[in-house]
Parts: structure tokens; sequence; C-alpha cells
């Protein structure tokens, strides 16, 4: 009989190339990986057969994945027990690859690639944030909320889109920029009836200065324009 494997194995994740930037995996999505316990000599990037990775959604064309570099350690589950059946159960933080949430930062929940895109939530009571930022041609991001600086210094509040590169927005069916409220997101997204009333009065505030102006003899404003 096969003997069974319980709980998890530790290892880590290899690549045949050195110090690889990127995910090392095969037109599955899946990883070889090496046994921490394992002694023998093997050639780089080939230490195991392909493994699978468990993860928190997954089907067919669509799912989560975001590819482990070398060197990260990795939990080595077995389906039913089975030694020749072995997966990546979970992924870990250690001492040479530290966690990007501590003490220092707790109440941030932060999502991280090896290239710094970002997307951080900030759940401190009253000064709650999302960041969500690329390095690419400097820096671009979308600040939401309790706006702070690198050191949590606060920025403002609100909401900025801003980048050190090039910036343009498009909307075929048009764009409604407007200062007037809808507090707590009541009310309809296209809803524009302040702004022509505003409009309205605008107009009728000029018609009487055209008014007074024509009484005075100076040229009539151009209302028709």
């Amino acid at each position: 009989a096969r003997p069974v494997m319980a709980g998890t194995l530790p290892a880590r994740v290899t690549s045949t190339r050195e110090n690889d930037t990127y995910g090392h995996i095969d037109k599955h999505g899946r990883y070889r990986v090496n046994m921490l316990f394992d002694r023998a000599r093997w050639e780089t990037g080939f230490e195991s057969l392909w493994v699978r990775q468990s993860r928190p959604y997954a089907g067919d064309t669509y799912g989560l994945h975001l590819p482990l570099l070398a060197g990260t350690e990795v939990a080595i589950g077995f389906e039913d027990g089975n030694p020749d059946r072995p997966y990546i159960a979970g992924v870990l933080h250690d001492s040479a690859h530290g966690d990007h949430v501590t003490i220092r930062n707790d109440k941030r929940n932060v999502l991280r690639t090896p290239a710094n895109n970002k997307i951080r939530l900030d759940d401190e009571r009253g000064k709650e944030h999302i960041k969500v930022s690329t390095e690419y041609g400097g820096k671009s991001q979308l600040n939401l909320g309790h706006l702070v600086d690198s050191d949590r210094q606060p920025r403002g509040e609100g909401f900025e889109l801003r980048t050190d590169s090039r910036g343009a927005i498009r909307a075929q069916k048009g764009i409604f920029i407007s200062a007037d409220g809808q507090v707590q997101a009541q009310g309809q997204v296209l809803d524009m009836e302040p702004a022509v009333s505003n409009l309205a009065e605008a107009r009728e505030q000029m018609m009487s200065i055209s008014g007074d102006a024509q009484k005075a003899t100076a040229n009539p404003a151009d209302l028709q324009a």
C-alpha cells in the first residue's frame, strides 16, 4: 500500500532562469517546486514535475492567479494523501521574504505585485482611503477618501486622479462634470436639473444686464452666441 501524506510539506518555487522576475509556469499555469528536505541535486527548475496551485477562485478561462516568483515558500499538500498528487496548498512569507502588512501598517489591506502595482485599502476608522497605483511613466494613481502622502501625512480628501505622464478622458456619449452634490450617492448619475437651473438663472441675469446696458446706451451683450 502506498504511504499516506498527512498535512503539508515546505517547498520553494523554482525557475530555470536565475533571478527570474516573472513566474515560471507552464501552459496550464503550474509550477515546479523544490522540497526543502530534498538534498538530492537536480537541474535548476526541474526539481519536481509541474504542480498545480490551489486558489480561492478558479474556473474555465476565469479565476484569480497572482504568479509566484522563484524562491517563494509554499506549503505542499497531497490530494487524498497521495504522494504522487502534490499541489500548492498555500503561500508563506518567511525571514527572507517579509510580509508587507505587519504591526506597522496593520490597518491596511494591500495587494502589491513585485513591480509595485498596488491596490491599498486603509480601514483606519475616520481615515478610510483607497489607492490604486502603478509605477509606469513615473507614477499614476487613483486616490479615494482620506488622502495621505508616503509619510501618511494628510494631503486632502475626496478623490484624486493623477499621473506623472500624460492623461486623457474620453466618453463617446458625453461627459457631465458638476459641483452639485448628491449626498450619500443618492439620485441619478446624470441628473442635470441643478445645472440646467443654474444656467437658466445665469441667462436671466445676462438678460437683465443687457437691458440695463441698452438703457445706458451701451452695446448690448450678445446673448445669441
